[in-house]
């Protein structure tokens, strides 16, 4: 499992810089505003990106049991996606971490990034 650097994206914008998604997976700190970007380079294949919720249950006074499932999102071939920011109560693990697994990863590609907000 590879640990993703978040990069900032500020007034001035960014390039990201995409890595190879590692094949056990990828984790990154959340703080709540972090985001990731998801290439897909093969010219047929479809990946699913999944990002594991930590808390799926919660009961809520007024709403009863409140069910929090993992976020999946298909990548198709060629196709650029963002995906998040993910909500710390739900998805940051004991070490602060969201975890993202992928159903392969032949030429799929991945960064964290979030907003500077200052």
């Amino acid at each position: 499992m590879a640990n993703l650097t978040p990069q900032k994206i500020n007034d001035l914008g960014v390039v990201s810089t995409l890595q190879q998604a590692s094949a056990a997976g990828d984790e990154f700190t959340n703080s709540g505003v972090e985001f990731i970007h998801v290439k897909n380079g093969h010219a047929t294949a479809t990946y699913v990106v999944t990002i594991t919720a930590q808390v799926t249950n919660i009961h809520h006074q007024q709403f009863g049991t409140v069910t929090k499932t993992d976020v999946t999102k298909s990548v198709t071939p060629g196709q650029d996606v963002f995906i998040g920011p993910f909500k710390q109560s739900a998805f940051n693990d004991g070490n602060n971490n969201v975890q993202i697994t992928y159903s392969a990863v032949t030429t799929l590609s991945v960064a964290a990034l979030f907003l500077d907000q200052q």
